[in-house]
């Protein structure tokens, strides 16, 4: 049985669909700066999100990692977090809600305050 040119075409045309199909979409995982409050609350707004998110169980295990339970080592983390929530490699294992990801990113644009 010979494999004909139109075949090998479809299958690869299947493929291509099927590995765009499962990609992150990124316009729906970037988030949306106009939705920016500045006066978003650290202990309202982002300790809440850390400790639901971050503050678990294989999020932030190990000598290496910094708990983000506190102001101060979120304050003092918050470029590296900003980095790692942009990019989508926090939280671990899991995805934020756009909003989520709009209030953490607005807090440390804002000046990261303790309020």
């Amino acid at each position: 049985m010979k494999i004909k040119f139109y075949q090998v075409y479809l299958l690869i045309l299947t493929f291509m669909i099927v590995v765009v199909a499962c990609s992150k979409n990124a316009a729906t995982d970037t988030p949306v700066a106009a939705t920016c409050d500045a006066n978003t609350s650290f202990s309202k707004t982002i300790l809440p999100l850390f400790n639901s998110t971050c503050n678990t169980s294989g999020c932030h295990d190990g000598p290496n990692a910094a708990e983000l339970n506190n102001f101060q080592v979120v304050h003092d983390n918050a470029s590296q977090i900003r980095a790692s929530i942009s990019t989508g490699r926090m939280p671990k294992g899991k995805t934020l809600a756009v909003a989520d990801k709009n209030a953490i990113l607005c807090w440390i644009d804002n000046g990261a305050k303790n309020n």
